[in-house]
Formats: structure tokens, C-alpha cells, sequence
């Protein structure tokens, strides 16, 4: 047996124990529809930071008034959601249902969008403004406040717009041209395609030509007869799309196309301009993704001014944040890197010269918050331990550091850039949500909101979280999930719930833990429910997620053996009824066990699994797995077409219909590799949903996992 490191740490006390009045139990329809709603913890809706001040705004706690408060906490101001609604109506306009605040144009005027058309809105004049309409088919809007512009898409088109009237940016009318959209199927960092400079005068934007790319059949099937709706996907080793950046002028509305010179299928990532305008700053990666240059380009012209630095890696680079300026300083930025190990901040000139490293460590920097005037200070959250957050503020020039959040939890931070005040929320294991403000210099100040137990009333199980030693002696953080009316002389199966790819964490500092309240309502069933975060996992550095590098599944597969390890030698389970569960990466993961290790688990629930790397998206599995060219043992390695004679259990596959993701053929290969070797399996299609099952099916999806462990793991 592997050794343990027999750190327990768990709650009960008054937020999960079982009190003296009777509960409720958490039925699963509940669990699931509500986490996000009724169970979710109090917080502060809508919180906007309003210009030129240190104070903010936020909706009423039942959602019909917009309260400004100050430093102290103080409500000196209110507007009447219903009173905004009106002075709509007498425009014509449908009624305001909610209020979104986009941002404070000044500490008197706030902008806001309902039925896709943008407003001002004077609270000293309790006046309303049109700014800007999208039309109906527009999508991707993206806002600019100081011009009151908005830029979207239209079909495979950008546009831009101030008040009622739009200009065409691009005009292209090859269908297989998209303009404004987000590209490289959402890798490195990208979740938009539409770029506004500081002043609003240029708009920069993503483009790609998908011809190159092969079309995948994907049809809608509640047509008769069904109708073909072929997706661009680029699989792994085969040719992906080419991209471009465009740079549009909106004064001359002349545009330009960045002079990214090299390879038709590199990735172009990071896009942001200088505070002036007058330079775009872009992240050039190579198909191998071991080299990435931080360029930066004329906007004007579109020009190569200068390659500032390159990042290389043997395995591979992933730049995710773009250069970031701080307020008054126009000759330096900050950038975010992994180069030393874990993702660090770097403050560089503009002519890319290093000037200093401003954090190092065994922790990764997550975002950067926000900074004081001038940048005298960056406040930025990071990773604490193995399942907290932490805040720090950063002299920019000694790169000292001190700890703006002195408790242990998993905190989140807002800041209003070049401001002095920073609103903290503290989540732990015991604290739901605690919403207070805090000086950048580090004194805390008032209490804005502290959230009581949503699920006080539920039966809701104790959770305990062991730090587990893996076979090469780095730590594992895990999470055990017991039954409320937990009996430590009985013997109870066991439900494994994992991930293990990159980019995610189950188990964090947070009220309970990071668990979906499914997982409390399974407990309840008579299960131990159980995670660990193994090696690929996030928030702890580039070596522990890049131990998968070229051979994903085998590490994080023993990673969850010794999680299974360490079950074993708890006396209330009985690790002969032991199911394992997960989707996606995880699906992969739950697969790969069964087949793998056979007769560890006796049950597994696989749903939207990638069974062949080949067959996945060429962003991310090629920077993970090189090509199937480069590296045909490890895709071998990883196709679970190869070890379908090794089925034990029951294995149930889980797959939507129109999973554009993870594509269903993944699903249909493997079940056509078992029917060949005479192995029987279950499989259900989810009719009408992509690679995750939302909305009231949810419901279903998750009792179907349940009822088919319940039917193999029961033994009443």
C-alpha cells in the first residue's frame, strides 16, 4: 500500500453537522436545479466598481434596486429597477425584467443593455440615453464605454455600431470565413473574437479560414427527415484552420491585416494595444506549441515592429493572458508566464527588456486583480496550498510581496484599476461567503455580507479531505464525501468522481469543498463519495501537469489508484463495490480504468469520453500528445479501442447526440471495438444536447449515472 499522509482535515461543527431538529432531505431534482439558485450562498449581485471613485454598486438582495455604497459600506444612493423600466416603456421598449450595469462611465452615468440595445443611464438627472442598437441577428457583442460603440458579428461578418445605424467591417462572402469570433476552438486562453483599443478608435478581431479544415457529419435530427449540419473540426494531425488578425479603423474605416508572418496554421493568441493605440501586442505559437514569440505590430499598418521575446519549452508553452498596461505607466506592462515553472509575473518595457520578476514561488499567480495609481502596486490572486487562494499586493519596484488575505480560505478579488480599495470574497470550508473590503495597503475595512448556511436545513453529510502521498512522493489532495446518517460500523460502496485533465480542480477550499450537491445527494443513497487531484490537474505548477506530457491517462490513472489505495485501508468501505464516474477527460479517465485495471472497480460510468486521441481536436490534444505522426506509442497507448478484452464490470457510455466536442464517433468506434471482441456494455445517447447535458435533462442525466450504480452496487 502507498504511503498516506495521514493529514485529515474536516468539518462539521455548525455548518454540516446533523443538528437537533429534523432536515430535509436534498432529493436530487433539488440538487441539481438549484445549486446555482436557492442553495447557492448570498452574494453581491451585480457588482460593478463605479468610475473615478472608490465606491461600487450592486442589485438589492430581491433584485429591485441598484444600491451605490461607499468605502464605509453605506447606502447613499438607490435607483428603482421598475423606474428604469418605465422611462423604457414610454420609448416603446419592452419592460427592464433585471439590471446589468456593464460599467460607470463616471461616478454619475452607468451603462446597461436590454433587448440588444445599449443605454446611459444620469442617476443625478434620472435621465436615459440611447447609445448604441444591435440588430436581432447580431451576436458577440462586444461593448466600448468611453465611445459608446459596439462591435458584433453578423453571419461570418464584424460590424460596429453608434446609435441605429451599422458599418460593415468585414464583408466577406465565402462561408468557410469567419470574422469576430473566437478561434482556435477556445485554446490558449480565448473566449471572444472582438477587440476595442483604449480610445475606441480601432477594433481588432480574429478571422479564420475553416476551408482547409474537413467538414464532420452532425445532423438535426428533430427534422423529418433529419438535416445535415457538418462541423469544421480539425482532429489531431490533420489540417487546421488559418487565422488572422484584423486591425479596423473606425475613423477612416480602413483595415489592415497583422503581418504575422510564418506557417498558415500557427496560433495567434493574446491580442491587446498599447494605452495609445498605435501598437498591437500578439502571442505567435507554433503548430509544435514549444515556441511562442510576444510580438508587436504598427495598428496602423500592420507592420512587424518587433519580436520582444520568445518562450520555449520541451514539451510545450500556453500563454493565456494578454500584455497588461497599467494606468499611467505607458512604457511597461506586465505578462504572465509559466518560463520558471509556475505561472509568474513578469514586469517588462515596452522595447522588451526584462525589468524584474515580480512573484516567484511553489504557487501560480490565477489572474491579476488590479493595480494602485501608476502602478505602484499590482494586486494579484494566487494559488495557497494544495485547495486555497490567496491575495497578494506586489511592489511593482522591489517586488516584495505581503498578504492582503491573512485567513486561510479560497478567496476571489475585484479592484477598480488605480483605485485604493479592493473587495474581497472568503469562501472556506466552514464559511459559505463573507463579501468585505480591504485597503490595498492592507488594512481591512467593512464587512459588506456574510452568508449564512444554504443548506442548513438539508441532511447533508460530513465531507473530510486527506492529503494523500503518491507512489513518487508528491502530495495528492483528495475529498471524502460520507452519508448524513454516516454509521462508521457499516460497510459502504463507493462512487469515485474525477476529472484528471488540465485546466481544472475538483477539490478546492470552498464551502463544501468544490463538490456539485449531486455528490451530497449520492452520499445520501449510502455511498462514500470520493475525488482526487492528480497529476494534469491545475494549480500546482507546470511540472505536476506536465507529467501527462505524451502519454495521457497513465499518470493520473495511478494517481487514482492510490486514491483507491487509500480507500482500502478506511475500515467503513467495502472496496469490492466500488463504481467510478466521470466525463470528458474524465470520461476518458473512468474508461481507462476499467479497462486498464480491471476488477478495481465494478461499475463505470463514462459519459462524453474521448476513446481516441486521434479523433480529438488538434489544439488541444497535440500540444499534449504531439501528433499520432510524432508520437504513435502514446496515442496506442491511450486508444481504448485496444483494451476492450480486459472488461470486467458493468460499463455504461453516455454520449449527446450533437456533442461538438467530444464527437460522437469517440463513443461509436468504442462500441462497435466491444460488440467485435463479443463484450457486452450499456450506452445511452442524449438526443438534442452538445458534450454536457444542461437544463431540467440534467436531472435525468445524473439519475441515470446514479440508478445504474444503484442497480450493480446494491446489494438490497
Amino acid at each position: 500500500m502507498k504511503r498516506l499522509l495521514l493529514v485529515i482535515l474536516f468539518f462539521s461543527g455548525a455548518v454540516w453537522c446533523s443538528g437537533q431538529s429534523a432536515k430535509k432531505a436534498l432529493d436530487l431534482n433539488t440538487a441539481v436545479l438549484q445549486q446555482y439558485g436557492s442553495l447557492a450562498a448570498e452574494d453581491l449581485s451585480g457588482f460593478t466598481w463605479i468610475a473615478q471613485t472608490d465606491q461600487f454598486s450592486h442589485l438589492s438582495k430581491d433584485g429591485t434596486s441598484l444600491l451605490l455604497r461607499n468605502t464605509k459600506g453605506e447606502t447613499y444612493d438607490s435607483i428603482g429597477v421598475k423606474f428604469i423600466s418605465d422611462l423604457l416603456e414610454l420609448e416603446g421598449v419592452k419592460p427592464l425584467r433585471s439590471l446589468s450595469v456593464i460599467s460607470w462611465l463616471d461616478k454619475n452615468t452607468f451603462v446597461f443593455a436590454h433587448n440588444k440595445s445599449y443605454y446611459s443611464f444620469s442617476k443625478d438627472a434620472r435621465k436615459l440615453s440611447l447609445l448604441a442598437v444591435v440588430p436581432i441577428e447580431g451576436e458577440n457583442a462586444e461593448f466600448h464605454p468611453a465611445s459608446g460603440r459596439v462591435a458584433f458579428t453578423m453571419g461570418q461578418n464584424v460590424y460596429e455600431v453608434k446609435g441605429k445605424s451599422p458599418v460593415a467591417v468585414t464583408t466577406h462572402t465565402d462561408s468557410e470565413v469567419l470574422a469576430g469570433v473566437a478561434i482556435h476552438r477556445s485554446e490558449f486562453g480565448i473566449t471572444k473574437g472582438l477587440f476595442w483599443s483604449p480610445s475606441g478608435k480601432k477594433l481588432g478581431f480574429y478571422e479564420m479560414d475553416e476551408s482547409p479544415v474537413t467538414n464532420y457529419p452532425l445532423a438535426d435530427y428533430t427534422q423529418i427527415p433529419a438535416l445535415a449540419k457538418p462541423l469544421k473540426y480539425p482532429m489531431a494531425g490533420q489540417a487546421s484552420h488559418h487565422a488572422r488578425v484584423g486591425i479596423y479603423d473606425v475613423d477612416s474605416r480602413k483595415m489592415v491585416y497583422l503581418d504575422t508572418e510564418g506557417p498558415k496554421d500557427q496560433y495567434l493568441t493574446n491580442l491587446t494595444f498599447s494605452p495609445d493605440d498605435k501598437i498591437a501586442y500578439l502571442a505567435v505559437i507554433n503548430r509544435d506549441q514549444n515556441d511562442m514569440k510576444l510580438n508587436a505590430y504598427n495598428a496602423s499598418s500592420g507592420k512587424l515592429i518587433k519580436t520582444l521575446f520568445t518562450e520555449t519549452h520541451p514539451s510545450y508553452v500556453e500563454p493565456e493572458s494578454p500584455v497588461l498596461f497599467m494606468d499611467g505607466l505607458d512604457d511597461r506592462f506586465l505578462w504572465l508566464s509559466e518560463r520558471d515553472g509556475y505561472n509568474h509575473l513578469y514586469l517588462y518595457n515596452t522595447d522588451g527588456t526584462l525589468i524584474r520578476q515580480l512573484t516567484s514561488g511553489s504557487f501560480d499567480v490565477v489572474d491579476v486583480v488590479g493595480f494602485s495609481s501608476k502602478g505602484k502596486e499590482v494586486v494579484v490572486l494566487a494559488t495557497d496550498g494544495l485547495m486555497n487562494r490567496v491575495v497578494y499586493v506586489v511592489n511593482t519596484a522591489s517586488a516584495k510581496k505581503s498578504r492582503l488575505t491573512p485567513l486561510q480560505g479560497f478567496y476571489s478579488a475585484s479592484m477598480a484599476n488605480g483605485g485604493n480599495m479592493v473587495l474581497l470574497k472568503q469562501k472556506s470550508a466552514t464559511l459559505a461567503n463573507r463579501v468585505y473590503l480591504a485597503k490595498a495597503s492592507g488594512k481591512e475595512g467593512v464587512t459588506l455580507l456574510e452568508a449564512s448556511n444554504p443548506l442548513e436545513e438539508y441532511e447533508i453529510g460530513e465531507v473530510e479531505y486527506p492529503v494523500l502521498i503518491g507512489a513518487d512522493g508528491i502530495e495528492l489532495q483528495a475529498r471524502v464525501i460520507k452519508p448524513y446518517n454516516f454509521d462508521p460500523e457499516k460497510k459502504y460502496p463507493v462512487i469515485v468522481y474525477l476529472y484528471g485533465g488540465s485546466h481544472l480542480q475538483l477539490v478546492t477550499g470552498t464551502f463544501g469543498g468544490g463538490a456539485a450537491l449531486w455528490m451530497f445527494h449520492a452520499a445520501n443513497r449510502g455511498y462514500i463519495v470520493f475525488s482526487v487531484d492528480g497529476r494534469g490537474s491545475s494549480g500546482r505548477g507546470l511540472a505536476f501537469e506536465q507529467a501527462t506530457f505524451r502519454q495521457l491517462g497513465q499518470a493520473e490513472m495511478a494517481d487514482q489508484l492510490t486514491g483507491v489505495e487509500y480507500l482500502k485501508s478506511l475500515p467503513y468501505v467495502d472496496f469490492d463495490r466500488m463504481a467510478v464516474h466521470g466525463w470528458s477527460f474524465g470520461g476518458f479517465l473512468s474508461t481507462s480504468l476499467m479497462l486498464h485495471h480491471p476488477g478495481v472497480f465494478q461499475v463505470g460510468v463514462a459519459g462524453g469520453t474521448v476513446t481516441d486521441w486521434r479523433m480529438y481536436e488538434v489544439m488541444y490534444t497535440e500540444r499534449y500528445m504531439d501528433t499520432p505522426e510524432q508520437n504513435p506509442e502514446g496515442y496506442a497507448q491511450s486508444d481504448l479501442k485496444n483494451y476492450v478484452d480486459n472488461l470486467e464490470g458493468k460499463l455504461l457510455l453516455i454520449h449527446g447526440l450533437d456533442d461538438d466536442v467530444v464527437v460522437p464517433q469517440h463513443a461509436f468506434t468504442l462500441i462497435k471495438a466491444f460488440v467485435d471482441a463479443g463484450k457486452q456494455l450499456d450506452f445511452f445517447v442524449y438526443p438534442g444536447h452538445a458534450h454536457n447535458v444542461r437544463g431540467k435533462d440534467r436531472v435525468h442525466l445524473i439519475e441515470k449515472v446514479l440508478g445504474y450504480i444503484d442497480l450493480h452496487l446494491k446489494n438490497d
